[in-house]
This record gives structure tokens, C-alpha cells and sequence, in this order.
């Protein structure tokens, strides 16, 4: 099921919305004022939405306040093109409104990002192998990666691997557990094997993403391998391309490219479509760029859905027959083709093997379910009653099965142990507000709290755990980031972070971003994280937070044990709800030149 908005109701015009129809007034030519005025609204709200651009036909005969429902598409292209407002973005001077051919209707900043990140992707989709067949072939069985003999089922991780080194694109997605972190683990081995002089540049959306990105990518044996120095520390993509806030550019770009053979991006279903065309445009045209990410997981907060565009066209358990030949030719695996596939089939693979969860896992029963549009199946495996999966719509008998995690927290001996403990157990909310947001979360735990004889007065407890919600360069703290308060050993309160080297470091609260308490955080703040256990509480009444990846995103931060605060009357239909965004990236990429 795909949700979309209640279009039956008006739509009251945000007040950015009225500045910029009141500007296009004045700049037409003709056309009906109306009808510019209703159609800016709606591209506007669309775009709040998070949609990219505004599909016509889709909204032929909505009623906006004060005006006649808007008309048929041709009528309504018609009278947008007299304004002379509209031109088709490739043949016309530019103009504030692009109108495509497929009446796809977009703001020109928009359009101007979708061109740009199609034309690149293309580039590199069309481009040709980086390296012979014969080449991957004799790295493979030294590093013992090679297919193995009798196998029935395809070796999916091989076949990931087998891509992004012979493509200068590359799309690796699957759910938690499905061994995303190994195959880039041994992606890396595989070329500083074929090349020990390969730079290598690893990157995320957020400072906590890269971060978890780098501590799972050294847990694996193969890194220990790696040359000195081959592998820079993961960072955020601005960081990586050189952020300059007050312009709103990049220092990297097609006059000065990275200098890196290879970048992995993790986390891709939290990157807008501007940051991606960004990227795309620093990469030298012969370096790899390899997007990892669960296509499920929630999208952006800003317009456009990236992940879920390159991967609509992408059928698990089938590749695209350039693919399929080639690693048949380096390692003699052959893998299903997709009939009539368009040319990312050729560049993406999809992993499904779960090696997290085991078969009683009810965890593992729901991310499965979910990730395959089940919405029975997943509801089932919320009831199952499995240990690794509770549900209730009771908060405090909830928060009885996490409230002794939380006060060994609170009582660390120290700040490296408080951060230990803080990083196993979370409150995920779909919401800030409300009975069951953050805000009333966290005073829930600090009653507890008080109730075990601790003391949580003023701002500066001792144990308080924070979130920090923007960017510091100077003193590199960054939006997403989680500290801990505790004592110095003079006895000075300190903010404490993970450190560099795995040892916490201290800066004082009063040099800290502006940040919050954080015994509970959104489901959007927690992308990129883990935790041992999570509590993920919905709201108490139907809105836009019930739908199917908050509730995945959510109940899959936990490692080991997720606890569902949810009315039982309002699941089915949120385990049904995949809201979809409106964008041109798919169609884009499939069509023909």
C-alpha cells in the first residue's frame, strides 16, 4: 500500500509559498493568476512533504481554497506555459518552474539537482569496466573471497563485491544484519590487493553514522591487512567535500575533485538528492563510488528519496545481464537476470541473508516481513510473543523492562563506562511532542531515576546523556552526536564523547552546540545508531508517524531487544503505509537516450 496525503481538504498556503506567487505574479506574462497562484501553493507543500517535483495528473480536480478545482492536465500545461514561467528545462532560457513533457512539474533549483545527479549517474552506469574480468578472478583466491564449489544459492556478498570493483558505480543495499559492513570490509581488501596504492575515503550522512561506520569496519579481520594510511577515518560527506557554511558551497567540486580512488557512503537513504549530485560532482571520473544503505529505512529530512529512486527498479535475487556476464567471467557464479532490466540493475545488488538474528528471532521475523511488504507477516512476528520483540500499550510497565539499564547507566563509575551503557539502551520516539514524544520520555526517566535515589536537578547532572544538535568545526562536535555528563578528576563537570583512540574526550557544557537531553531521542535522530535494547514508542492517536519505516527504522536500532509502545488498533494499518516521494530520478534513468 502506498500512502499519500488526504488530498480532499483545502490547502492554506505557507507563507513562503505566498512570497514566491506573489513574485511569479508579477514576472508572467499572461495566464491565469488563479491558477499560478494554487499551482505555487501546491509545489510548495508538495516540496514540504518531501516530494521533488508536483506529477499533474495526480492532482487533476483538487479544490484549493477560494479557486475551481485544478483543471486537466493539458488545460493546466496549457495555462502555465502562458505565463511564460515555464520552459522544459533542456531547450528554453531559464525559468523559475520547469514543466517536463511528462507533466512533472518542478521549482528550477529542483529540476537543475535532478539533471544533474541523472546526467552523472548515467556517466558512470555507461562507463566502461575499470578492470578485466581476469584481474578479480586472481585477487579472489588469495584472499580466499573465491566461489565456492556446489554452492546452490548464489553468494550475493561475491557478487556485490565483484561490482563495485569493476564499476565506478556501485549500489549495495540491504537490512540490518545482511553483512553490508563485510562486503565493504572485503571490497577494500580486494582492491588494495589489485592496486596497494588505492585511497580510500569512507563517509556518512552524520557524524554518528561515520562514526559506527568506522568502529564496524575495524572489528573485521580484513582491515588489519590494510597499508598504513590506505584508509582515511570515516567523516560526514560535508566534512569530506568541504562544507563552507557561509555560502552554502563546497570546497570540492569539478575545478578541485577529491583526490580518493574510492569512496563508500554509508547510510545513503538519509542523503538528499543536492548532497548526492554534490559528491558525484567532486569524484574524479575514473574513482569507484560505492552506496551502501537499507532502502527501507526512512528518507531524508529534506525533499527527494535517493535510495528509494535508484533501487524501485532493482528486483531482489536478480541483477541486470552485463552484470550477471561479468561475474560469471570473474568468478564463475552465475546469478539470475531481470528481464528488460534498466541499466541500474547493472550496478546494484541487494543482500537478504540475515546473520544478525537467528530463526526464533522476532526482530529478525519483523525486519524480514516489512522488507518484503508483508505487513501480515510483520504484525505476526510483533505477537509472536519472541523475547527479543515485546509489545504494550502500557509506557510505565515499558519502561519497567528497560528502567535497571538505565539506572546502571546513570550510576557509572565513569564517563567511559557511562558512554558504554548509554550506547546499549534508548527511548525512540516517532515524536518530539506529545504524551509518548522525547520531551515526556525523558521526564519519565528522570522520575525513575529520583525514585532510585539519584539526583537529575538543573542541567547539569551527573549522568545526564546529550544529543547534540549542530555542528561545532572548531571543536569538532557535530549534529547527531551523543555525550555524557560526569566528573573530571578535579571534580569538574565535563561533557564526555567518544574519542578518536576509544578513550572518551572532555569539553567543558558550556562550549557544547546547542543540544538536549537524550534518554530518549526521535527515530530520526537514531539513524546511523545501534543499540542493544530500544524502546520505540508511537503516538496515541493516527497522524503521519504511523507508517511502516518508522517503525522498521526504529525497532531495527536494537541489536537484541526492542520493546513496542504502540496501540494494537493502529498497527496494521502503519505496517501497510510506505509513503513514496514524487521525483523523475527513476524514469529519468530508464529511458533511452
Amino acid at each position: 500500500m502506498t500512502a499519500r496525503p488526504d488530498r480532499s481538504g483545502p490547502v492554506d498556503a505557507p507563507p513562503f509559498a505566498t512570497k514566491l506567487a506573489g513574485l511569479l505574479v508579477r514576472l508572467r506574462r499572461g495566464g491565469d493568476e488563479a491558477l499560478l497562484r494554487a499551482t505555487v501553493a501546491l509545489l510548495c507543500e508538495e516540496r514540504d512533504l518531501g516530494n521533488v517535483c508536483v506529477l499533474l495528473t495526480a492532482h487533476v480536480g483538487r479544490t484549493l481554497p477560494g479557486h475551481a478545482p485544478f483543471p486537466a492536465a493539458q488545460d493546466w500545461r496549457h495555462g502555465l506555459l502562458a505565463t511564460g514561467l515555464c520552459g522544459d528545462g533542456e531547450h528554453d532560457e531559464p525559468t523559475p518552474l520547469v514543466l517536463r513533457p511528462d507533466d512533472r512539474l518542478y521549482l528550477l533549483r529542483h529540476w537543475r539537482t535532478e539533471r544533474s545527479l541523472e546526467a552523472a549517474l548515467r556517466t558512470r552506469l555507461e562507463a566502461a569496466d575499470l578492470v578485466p574480468a581476469t584481474t578479480i578472478r586472481g585477487a579472489l583466491q588469495p584472499l580466499g573471497l573465491a566461489a565456492q564449489p556446489g554452492r546452490s544459492e548464489p553468494d550475493w556478498q561475491l557478487a556485490a563485491i565483484t561490482l563495485a570493483a569493476q564499476r565506478p558505480f556501485a549500489l549495495l543495499c540491504g537490512g540490518p544484519g545482511t553483512g553490508k559492513t563485510t562486503t565493504v570490509a572485503r571490497l577494500l581488501a580486494l582492491l588494495l590487493r589489485v592496486a596497494p596504492a588505492t585511497r580510500i575515503a569512507l563517509a556518512a550522512p552524520t557524524g554518528k553514522a561515520a562514526a559506527r561506520l568506522g568502529e564496524a569496519l575495524l572489528a573485521r579481520p580484513e582491515t588489519a591487512t590494510f597499508p598504513a594510511g590506505a584508509v582515511r577515518k570515516p567523516t560526514t560527506l560535508h566534512s569530506l567535500l568541504g562544507y563552507r557554511p557561509l555560502d552554502d558551497s563546497f570546497v570540492r567540486g569539478p575545478d578541485r575533485p577529491l583526490s580518493y580512488d574510492v569512496v563508500v557512503v554509508d547510510e545513503v537513504s538519509m542523503i538528499d538528492p543536492a548532497l548526492l549530485a554534490a559528491l558525484l560532482a567532486a569524484l574524479r571520473p575514473n574513482a569507484r563510488l560505492l552506496l551502501v544503505g537499507d532502502k527501507d529505512q526512512l528518507a531524508a529530512v529534506a525533499a527527494g528519496q535517493v535510495l528509494g529512486e535508484l533501487t524501485r527498479d532493482v528486483v531482489p535475487g536478480r541483477v541486470g545481464a552485463r552484470l550477471a556476464a561479468f561475474v560469471r567471467d570473474a568468478t564463475g557464479m552465475e546469478l539470475p537476470v531481470s528481464a528488460d532490466a534498466p541499466p541500474i540493475a547493472d550496478a546494484a545488488v541487494a543482500l537478504v541473508t540475515n546473520h544478525r538474528f537467528g530463526a526464533d528471532s522476532g526482530i529478525g521475523a519483523f525486519a524480514a516481513a516489512l522488507a518484503a511488504r508483508r505487513p501480515e507477516a510483520a504484525l505476526a512476528a510483533l505477537g509472536s510473543g519472541r523475547a527479543d520483540l515485546e509489545t504494550t500499550n502500557d509506557p510505565a510497565a515499558a519502561l519497567a523492562t528497560i528502567a535497571d539499564e538505565l539506572v546502571a547507566a546513570a550510576r557509572a563509575r565513569d564517563p567511559a563506562e557511562a558512554l558504554r551503557l548509554l550506547s546499549s539502551v534508548r527511548v525512540l520516539c516517532a515524536s518530539r511532542h506529545g504524551t509518548l514524544g522525547t520531551a515526556a520520555w525523558n521526564e519519565r526517566i528522570e522520575a525513575l531515576l529520583r525514585e532510585r535515589g539519584l539526583r537529575v536537578e538543573g542541567p547539569l547532572y551527573r549522568g545526564r546523556p546529550i544529543l547534540v544538535l549542530a555542528n561545532d568545526h572548531q571543536n569538532h562536535v557535530w549534529n547527531g552526536d551523543l555525550a555524557v555528563l560526569h566528573p573530571d578528576a578535579d571534580g569538574r563537570t565535563m561533557a564526555w564523547l567518544p574519542g578518536a583512540d576509544g578513550a572518551p574526550r572532555a569539553i567543558a557544557p558550556a562550549r557544547l552546540p546547542p543540544h538536549e537531553t537524550a534518554w530518549a531521542m526521535t527515530v530520526h535522530k537514531s539513524q546511523g545508531s545501534e543499540f542493544d535494547t530500544v524502546l520505540v514508542s508511537m503516538p496515541d492517536r493516527p497522524g503521519p508517524s504511523w507508517q511502516a519505516p518508522l517503525v522498521y527504522t526504529a525497532i531495527t536500532r536494537a541489536r537484541r531487544r526492542a520493546v513496542l509502545v504502540a496501540d494494537p488498533a493502529l498497527l496494521p494499518a502503519a505496517l501497510a503505509t510506505w509513503p513514496t516521494r514524487t521525483s523523475g530520478l527513476a524514469a529519468g534513468l530508464a529511458r533511452p537516450r
